[in-house]
């Protein structure tokens, strides 16, 4: 039997609806996420308002996640800006390479946190180098965090002279810094990277170009080729579109981190809060300390004048 819209739903059938743990609906009902009504100490839900729910949340859970419906069409363009380009890396080492792609996204104000992306490309190269053959690498951090950077962003660097970057081939001559804040987007775009420049003659052309502008359209034109021969449409002829179950998942997923974050905030606010208060305190004490110990080495001084004073002996007039 069909599932009505006039279904009202307990929070078990809600919990499986939403392919969640009933703990995790349960913390989201209480924060206000999602609409029911409690009856006595039972929460109960319309599937229609639950719907429509989802749907609303659908705009923004895709904002999130920079409007992509498929990431496997996201054009190369919108990440890879002509501005992104280094045509002659000045580096001649790895971590030259890492300081130098990752400066030029601080300058472009693509980072929150320089320094967290240096660490985390270094560590990443540590476990294994990102270059392949053909003398490429494809830079990258291990763990995705979205509030570190302020939009996602590839950029290329290219060595005339080539450096030792543990790959292969010996030297690495073209470099890709990803800076694609979800794993939903990373994965299939690096993949499209790595399969256009398997092609050794597009790498070669890469290698020659003198202009950025020409390694940029080359790329593009490249990429968009390689989407084409890929793309598989549809029997409609319409766009693929998220799976409705996928979209909940996502949206939880969403919300799940945006509690996460929020409790992170929360726990740094406070954490920061004692700090400066135990800083105050001991700041307090100190001073106390000080006035104390001035206060005690000034009564010594005084005792000490007195008993000098003590000790001087009387002069009396002699009479006439």
């Amino acid at each position: 039997m069909a599932a009505s819209d006039d279904d009202v739903l307990t929070l078990a059938q809600l919990a499986r609806y939403l392919h969640l743990s009933e703990k995790t609906v349960t913390q989201l009902v209480d924060s206000g996420e999602i609409p029911g009504v409690k009856l006595g100490s039972e929460w109960r839900f319309q599937r229609a308002a639950v719907r429509d729910w989802l749907a609303a949340q659908a705009t923004q859970a895709e904002a999130q996640l920079d409007g992509v419906a498929d990431p496997a069409e996201l054009p190369l363009g919108e990440l890879l800006t002509q501005d992104g380009i280094i045509v002659d890396l000045r580096a001649r080492d790895r971590l030259g390479v890492i300081e130098e792609l990752a400066a030029l996204a601080w300058r472009r104000n693509w980072l929150t946190d320089k320094p967290w992306f240096i660490g985390q490309l270094v560590e990443r190269e540590a476990l294994a180098s990102t270059a392949m053959e053909g003398g490429v690498a494809f830079l990258h951090t291990r763990a995705r965090h979205s509030e570190k950077i302020a939009r996602p962003f590839i950029i290329v660097g290219r060595s005339w002279e080539g450096i030792d970057f543990g790959g292969p081939d010996g030297e690495t001559f073209l470099f890709f810094l990803l800076g694609l804040k979800h794993d939903r987007i990373h994965l299939p775009v690096l993949g499209r990277l790595a399969r256009i420049t398997k092609n050794p003659a597009t790498v070669a052309k890469l290698r020659a170009t003198t202009s950025v502008a020409k390694m940029r359209s080359l790329l593009l034109s490249e990429d968009q080729k390689a989407i084409e021969g890929k793309l598989v449409v549809q029997g409609d002829g319409k766009k693929p579109t998220m799976d409705l179950d996928l979209r909940r998942r996502t949206i939880m997923q969403l919300a799940r981190a945006r509690k996460v974050d929020e409790a992170k905030k929360k726990k740094a606010a406070a954490a920061k809060k004692k700090a400066a208060a135990t800083r105050a305190k001991k700041k307090t004490a100190a001073e106390e300390k000080k006035k104390a110990a001035a206060a005690k080495k000034k009564a010594a001084a005084a005792k000490k004048k007195k008993a000098v004073a003590a000790k001087k002996p009387t002069v009396r007039k002699k009479s006439t």
